[in-house]
């Protein structure tokens, strides 16, 4: 049973990575703006830490001078972060 789901999950990724690309093709290049500097918190998602930090290290790539604080407390305290103010990213695994 676990394996006709990832395959299924494997399957489903590659059809939407497929039609990414497509649209991808259409947009013009990502051009960064000037000396962007601040910070960004998120909370939310414990499942989905491991990927916003592969974002955090993307995004500083291109603006290390934005320093990002990532909490993976659960999906569940992703809306009230946001809502508070306390977070301007709230993933969520549901």
């Amino acid at each position: 049973m676990k394996l006709r789901a990832l395959s299924a999950a494997v399957a489903a990724f590659v059809v939407l990575a497929a039609g990414a690309v497509a649209l991808d093709l259409e947009l013009s290049p990502y051009k960064p703006i000037g000396a962007l500097s601040g910070n960004l918190k998120s909370v939310g998602s414990d499942i989905m830490l491991h990927e916003m930090e592969l974002w955090a290290e993307g995004f500083q790539s291109i603006y290390p001078n934005v320093k990002i604080d990532i909490e993976g407390k659960g999906s569940n305290t992703a809306p009230p972060a946001l809502l508070s103010g306390e977070a301007q990213l709230g993933p969520m695994s549901r």
